[in-house]
C-alpha cells in the first residue's frame, strides 16, 4: 500500500470513527467502514453477542492497486468493543467458520472477539477472473494488515493472531511483514519450507515419528499393500470408477503415491497402529484401510479443484514435501518422483518459479526481531519436520506435544504443559 493511499485510509477511517463515535449498532458500524462491500447477519456462537458475514473489498496486488480488487470474506463474532481481538488467518477457504458452532479455542480461553479472514482466492475470496500472479504470500499478508488497520477503529484492545497449518505460516508471514500489526501470535502446527520436494519429512517419518515399533509397523503395512497390489488393483480401479475420479497420469501410479502418501497421513492424523491389518488379513480389510488413510480422492482432478491454489502457492513460494521410493525399490511402479507436483496437480505445460525468499525472511525474523509468539507443534506430525525454529530467541515459545499429530492444539496438551502455554499468553496479554 502506497504512502498516499494508507494516509487517504486513516483520515477517512478517523472521519468515520468521528460520525458514528456514539453509535453501539455493530452492523452500522461495520457498514461505515471503507471498503465494505456487503454485511450480513448470521446465527451466532453463544459465546459471543452476535456474528456477521462481511464482504471487504481488496486490491488484487497492494502494490498496483489499479489493476482490480476482488471480495475477501471476513466473519466477525463479536463479544465487546473493549475486549481484545483473535484475527484467524485461514489459509483455505472459509466455509466452516459460518457455522455458528465455529469457535477458536483462543477466544474462550483470553475472551476475547474473533475476526476471521479467508484466504485470498479460495473459497468466496476470488475475483471474476483469476490471475496466479497476483496470489503471494506479500499480497495476502497486505490483505491481512489492511484488515486489522481497518478494524481496530472498532476495536482497540490487544490484537492476537492466530492460525493452523497452511493458515499458520499465513501467521508467520504476516507477523514477519507486518510486526505491528497484532501483540501475540500463535501458529498451530505451521511448517516453514525452503524447497518445493522438502526431504526433511521423509526423514522424519522414518525415524523420529512414534516409536521404533511403530514406524515398523507402518512400513510393513505400506510394503504388504505393494506386494497385493495385482489383486487389489481391480478394487482401486472400481472404487475409483464409481467415485469418477479422473487423474492425470494412469490409476497403477496414482496406487503407488498413495501408497506413498500413506506414512505422512498416517502420522499426521495421528492414526494408532492397533488398527493396521495383520499379515493373515484379507484382500479387502487392506484395501479398506489403504482408502481410509489415504483415499485416492486426493489426487482426483475434480476434488482438487478447492485447493488447486494452494499448490500454485506451493510450486511459487511455499514449498512441499518430497516422496522417497527408495525403501519399496523393486515394489512399484515409481522409480522417481521428482517434480510430481506438477504431475499430479498441474494442467500440463504449466510452470512456476520457486522463490524460498520469503520463508527465510521468516526465519531470519524469528531468530532476532520476533516477540511474543507461540509455536504449537505435534511430535508425531510429519510437518513438524519442517517446523518453525526460534534460533535460541527467548522472547518467543515454541512448544510441542510428544505424541501429539496435525490436530494438537491447547486443549489436547497434558496439564502441565497447557499450564505454561496459558501462562505465557496471560503474561503476553496483560
Amino acid at each position: 500500500m502506497t504512502k498516499f493511499l494508507r494516509v487517504s485510509l486513516l483520515v477517512s477511517l478517523l472521519l468515520i470513527v468521528w460520525q458514528i463515535g456514539f453509535s453501539q449498532n455493530l452492523e452500522d458500524r461495520i457498514k461505515s467502514l471503507p471498503g465494505i462491500i456487503s454485511v450480513e447477519k448470521m446465527e451466532h456462537n453463544q459465546f459471543f453477542t452476535e456474528s456477521l458475514i462481511i464482504m471487504v473489498k481488496q486490491p488484487l496486488d497492494h502494490l498496483h492497486p489499479e489493476q482490480g480488487t476482488f471480495p475477501q470474506r471476513v466473519i466477525l463474532s463479536n463479544l465487546g468493543f473493549n475486549a481484545p481481538v483473535v484475527i484467524i488467518t485461514e489459509g483455505y477457504g472459509g466455509g466452516y467458520a459460518a457455522n455458528p458452532r465455529y469457535l477458536n479455542e483462543l477466544c474462550p480461553l483470553l475472551k476475547t472477539n474473533q475476526l476471521f479472514v479467508e484466504h485470498r482466492f479460495f473459497g468466496k475470496s476470488v475475483p471474476d477472473s483469476i490471475e496466479w500472479k497476483y496470489l503471494t504470500v506479500e499480497n495476502a499478508a497486505a490483505d491481512h494488515h489492511l484488515i486489522v488497520e481497518l478494524f481496530k477503529t472498532l476495536y482497540p484492545n490487544k490484537w492476537i493472531s492466530t492460525g493452523i497449518s497452511k493458515g499458520g505460516e499465513t501467521v508467520l508471514y504476516h507477523r514477519a511483514l507486518y510486526p505491528n500489526d497484532v501483540e501475540i501470535s500463535v501458529p498451530y502446527v505451521a511448517p516453514v519450507n525452503f524447497s518445493i520436494e522438502e526431504k526433511r519429512h521423509d526423514l522424519f517419518i522414518r525415524h523420529k515419528a512414534g516409536s521404533a515399533s511403530e514406524r515398523k509397523a507402518v512400513a510393513e503395512c505400506q510394503i504388504e499393500i505393494l506386494k497385493r497390489k495385482k489383486q487389489l488393483m481391480p478394487l482401486f480401479d472400481q472404487f475409483c470408477k464409481e467415485k469418477n475420479y479422473k487423474f492425470r497420469v494412469s490409476s497403477s501410479e496414482i496406487y503407488d503415491y498413495c501408497v506413498l502418501e500413506f506414512a505422512f497421513s498416517f502420522w499426521q492424523w495421528g492414526r494408532p497402529t492397533k488398527e493396521i491389518p495383520g499379515s493373515a488379513s484379507a484382500d479387502k480389510e487392506f484395501f479398506n484401510y489403504l482408502i481410509k488413510i489415504c483415499s485416492p480422492d486426493y489426487f482426483d482432478i475434480e476434488s482438487g479443484k478447492s485447493t488447486f491454489p494452494f499448490f500454485v502457492q506451493a510450486l511459487k513460494q511455499l514449498g512441499y514435501y518430497g516422496y522417497n521410493t527408495k525403501p519399496f525399490k523393486g515394489l512399484m511402479e515409481l522409480s522417481d518422483t521428482k517434480g510430481y507436483i506438477l504431475k499430479l496437480f498441474m494442467p500440463p505445460s504449466t510452470n512456476f518459479d520457486y522463490d524460498p525468499s520469503m520463508s527465510l525472511l521468516v526465519k531470519k525474523y524469528l531468530k532476532k526481531d520476533a516477540e511474543k509468539i507461540l509455536l504449537i507443534y505435534g511430535g508425531n506430525d510429519p510437518w513438524t519436520a519442517s517446523a518453525a525454529s526460534t534460533s535460541g530467541n527467548r522472547k518467543i515459545l515454541k512448544v510441542v506435544q510428544s505424541g501429539g499429530s496435525h490436530r494438537t492444539r491447547i486443549g489436547t496438551m497434558p496439564e502441565k504443559q497447557r499450564k505454561l502455554v496459558l501462562e505465557k499468553l496471560e503474561k503476553w496479554l496483560n
